[in-house]
């Protein structure tokens, strides 16, 4: 079984380093890539697939175990990337798994005239919903006590011929 050979997760997570365990399977990363795993075998042992700096310096073993392998694999892939090193600093540079921490985003031009326009615009029309939605929200007031109106008596006038005429009087 083949590893993955990159890691295509989002620039904002950290990138592994280091040995990484899933499962049963140990994996190697070095430099944002997997460059050695090992996987149980079925039986006692282990087998071990590890890949230098170039694709076709690959080789797959087997080891008795995982620390076997694991050291195996250590003093193989740190003498091929780091051929420059002695192999205790190449294995240590290698093994490290404190997450490489990316750069800072570069800086942007400043906001153009029509930038700045279309942010206060924005700003402002949030500002208006976010007005309209708290009145949406607010209880409903009770409407305003009102003075009982004064009776017109030219309307009592009216009233009471109108009952007089439905009585037949």
């Amino acid at each position: 079984m083949l590893p993955s050979h990159g890691y295509h997760g989002f620039r904002s997570a950290p990138r592994p380093s280091g040995w990484v365990q899933t499962g049963e399977r140990w994996a190697l990363w070095y430099n944002g890539r997997e460059t050695a795993s090992i996987a149980p075998d079925g039986g006692p042992s282990v087998r071990l697939w590890m890949e230098g700096q170039k694709m076709w310096h690959v080789k797959e073993v087997r080891a008795a175990n995982v620390r076997q392998a694991k050291r195996y694999a250590e003093r193989w892939c740190a003498a091929r990337l780091y051929p420059d090193l002695p192999l205790r600093e190449a294995v240590a540079r290698l093994t490290d798994n404190t997450p490489i921490q990316l750069p800072p985003p570069l800086p942007g031009l400043p906001p153009t005239r029509e930038q700045l326009q279309q942010a206060r615009r924005l700003a402002e029309a949030g500002a208006a919903e976010l007005q309209r939605v708290k009145e949406a929200l607010e209880p409903r007031k009770p409407p305003a006590a009102t003075k009982p109106r004064a009776r017109d008596p030219q309307k009592a006038r009216v009233r009471a011929a109108l009952q007089q005429l439905r009585r037949g009087v």
